[in-house]
């Protein structure tokens, strides 16, 4: 069940962004997506009503308020500044 109109948004558009960059993607309930393939394997992002959860294998996990201006470019240079990604990858 998709929590909210502006989280789903959210969804569609890291959704094209992970197509795009050729990693393969699970879409789980509408609102985790699991990076099954590709230059970001592992990553998981759980969509809260108001927040994105990040986690990239056991230890790493930071959680991003979610805003009307959260973009993909601007969770990618998150991930990158929590050295949870690689700069090969920042928008």
């Amino acid at each position: 069940m998709i929590i909210s109109l502006l989280t789903y948004r959210h969804i569609k558009n890291l959704c094209s962004f992970f197509k795009r960059t050729r990693n393969s993607f699970k879409l789980i309930n509408n609102e985790r997506i699991v990076i099954i393939s590709g230059s970001m394997r592992g990553l998981v992002l759980y969509f809260d009503r108001d927040a994105c959860e990040v986690k990239n294998g056991e230890t790493d996990f930071i959680s991003i308020d979610i805003t009307r201006d959260f973009s993909v470019d601007m969770l990618m240079r998150i991930l990158v500044n929590h050295n949870i990604i690689t700069p090969a990858f920042e928008g």
